[in-house]
């Protein structure tokens, strides 16, 4: 079927570039997990973000509704002879684990796809323990095509690089933005808080923190 391995190749080829790994370094960094955290990475595609959560905790599992990118990032892992991780099909709006299962949940760059934010952050939410965190990566209000053909340039990004960063503008423009502020109100109707939010390639992205009220409240105590 003609277009099938070239989504799954496009996005791999997304995980090995310059400003993507980049991304995935500043984001472990910020979120600093530990080695005996249960991780879980919901929208995994091709594994390249899991795979950095699984070499500094526990365990981590990685969730894709696409049968074909999990099969990917099943090779990726292999590849690199990483075995504390598991790969497995889900949807983000049903997630197939009991409450309070990970001490980390992460989601790059899928929330902003959907029109009703509300329930998949719920159910990232839910699996997620109360002393855990819940990371969310996603364009900002700032992300169009023309600010990222200038991030672009000023950074010397070129083929394939700016090519994928500004095919992920263009999707980013055909999406209601999702403003930190919107997280906060889902945030708290869901029972957590956001606690920290900083802006990624300057400011094309944000990054946003969201942990249980039970661990907001014992923090304040």
């Amino acid at each position: 079927m003609p277009g099938l391995n070239d989504f799954v190749d496009f996005f791999d080829m997304v995980g090995q570039t310059g400003w993507s790994r980049s991304l995935q370094r500043t984001l472990i960094h910020w979120i600093g997990p530990s080695d005996q955290d249960v991780a879980l990475d919901v929208g995994c595609g091709p594994g390249w973000f899991t795979l950095q959560l699984a070499q500094r905790s526990r365990w981590t599992t990685g969730v894709d509704i696409s049968e074909s990118m999990i099969r990917r990032a099943q090779l990726n892992a292999e590849d690199f002879g990483i075995d504390n991780v598991t790969f497995m099909v889900g949807d983000i709006r049903r997630l197939p684990f009991v409450d309070a299962s990970f001490d980390l949940v992460t989601c790059v760059d899928l929330l902003f796809l959907f029109e009703e934010r509300e329930p998949p952050l719920r159910e990232l939410i839910r699996v997620c323990s109360p002393s855990g965190q819940v990371i969310l990566l996603n364009p900002s209000g700032a992300m169009n095509p023309w600010t990222a053909r200038q991030y672009c340039d000023r950074h010397g990004l070129s083929h394939f690089d700016r090519d994928s960063l500004l095919s992920w503008s263009t999707a980013a423009s055909r999406h209601q933005m999702l403003r930190e502020d919107d997280i906060r109100r889902m945030a708290l109707t869901c029972g957590a808080r956001l606690t920290d939010a900083v802006p990624l390639l300057n400011g094309l992205v944000s990054l946003v923190r969201i942990v249980p009220e039970s661990r907001t409240a014992d923090v304040s105590a």
